[in-house]
C-alpha cells in the first residue's frame, strides 16, 4: 500500500508540474545537474525495529565526513523552465552503518535476525579510534524523478521519490581475542540469503544554494531493508548538511572558456 500511495503521488505531482510549467519557454533539458550528498551526512535506520539498531557515530562509521560514502546523481533528462522543472536521474549510492550494539547476523529458520553478541571475550574496543566495530555495507544504483523549483538566482528546492537497486551489501565484525584481531565477513554472494530487498522506493528532499554548491537533504527509503516478516522491520534514513548541486553545462562552458583564454 505505500508503495501505491508513493507512485499514486509522484504521478500527481508530476502533472501537476507539468501543467504548472506550460507552455511559455519550456522544453526539454539534457545531463543539466549533478547531485552530491557526501559531507556531513548521516546514516540510520528507523522503522518499527529501528531502537535495537541505533547507529554510532564512533569513528565516523556511518558515513560522517566519509569520503567513501554518500550519494552522487546526475540529471539525464528534464522538462520545464529554468526556475520549475521535472527531472529523471541516474545515481550510485554507498551506505554504511556502524552500529552502537555489537551484533551479530544470522538466520533461524529462514528468518534473518540480528542479535546482541554473547560472547564476553569478543573485545570490540567500542572507541574512536578502537579496531572493533560492527558495520553493515550497502551500495546501490538508482533512478530519481525530481521536481525542481528556483527560489530567486541563488537558492533551490528538489522533492521527488527515487527507485533504488542494491547490488552490493556486505555485513562485517571486527574484534579481539586477547590480542589477537578476528574480522568475520559475510560477503556480498552470501548476503542473498538473508532475505533482503534488494528493489526499494524511497523519498527525498533538498534544499540548495547554487552558488556556494552547499545545502542540506533527507532521504527515506519507504520499502523495508529486510523482506516483510523475514527479518526486522528497519527502513534506511540519510541526512545530509552538506549536499551540492551543479548545472553540469555550465560548468562545461567555464571549463571551455578557461581552455581558450589559456591557448590565447
Amino acid at each position: 500500500m505505500k508503495i501505491s500511495r508513493l507512485v499514486t503521488t509522484l504521478a500527481l505531482v508530476f502533472l501537476i508540474s507539468i501543467t504548472a510549467i506550460g507552455q511559455d519557454k519550456a522544453g526539454f533539458q539534457y545531463f543539466k545537474y549533478g547531485r552530491q550528498e557526501q559531507s556531513l551526512g548521516y546514516n540510520f535506520f528507523m522503522g518499527a525495529d529501528a531502537a535495537d539498531f541505533q547507529t554510532s557515530v564512533k569513528g565516523f562509521g556511518s558515513g560522517l565526513t566519509d569520503i567513501l560514502t554518500g550519494r552522487v546523481s546526475m540529471d539525464i533528462i528534464g522538462y520545464g523552465t529554468e526556475n520549475l522543472n521535472v527531472s529523471l536521474g541516474l545515481g550510485y549510492s554507498i551506505s554504511k552503518f556502524r552500529l552502537s550494539q555489537n551484533l551479530l547476523l544470522s538466520l533461524e529458520n529462514g528468518i534473518t535476525t540480528l542479535t546482541p553478541d554473547p560472547d564476553e571475550s569478543h573485545d570490540y574496543q567500542n572507541t574512536f579510534f578502537g579496531y572493533g566495530k560492527t558495520k553493515l555495507v550497502n551500495s546501490s544504483l538508482y533512478v530519481p524523478l525530481n521536481v525542481n523549483i528556483s527560489l530567486g538566482d541563488k537558492m533551490m528546492l528538489c522533492m521527488g521519490g527515487f527507485v533504488d537497486y542494491s547490488f552490493y551489501t556486505k555485513f562485517k565484525s571486527k574484534y579481539k581475542v586477547g590480542d589477537e584481531k578476528v574480522k568475520d565477513l559475510i560477503r556480498p554472494s552470501e548476503m542473498s540469503e538473508y532475505n533482503l530487498n534488494n528493489i526499494k522506493y524511497g523519498v527525498n528532499a533538498s534544499f540548495y544554494f547554487t552558488e556556494a554548491r552547499v545545502g542540506v537533504s533527507a532521504t527515506y527509503y519507504i520499502t523495508p531493508f529486510f523482506q516483510e516478516g523475514l527479518g526486522p522491520e528497519i527502513q534506511e534514513m540519510r541526512i545530509c548538511f552538506a549536499a551540492g548541486i551543479g548545472d553540469i553545462r555550465k560548468e562545461i562552458s567555464k571549463e571551455k572558456e578557461k581552455a581558450l583564454e589559456r591557448t590565447r
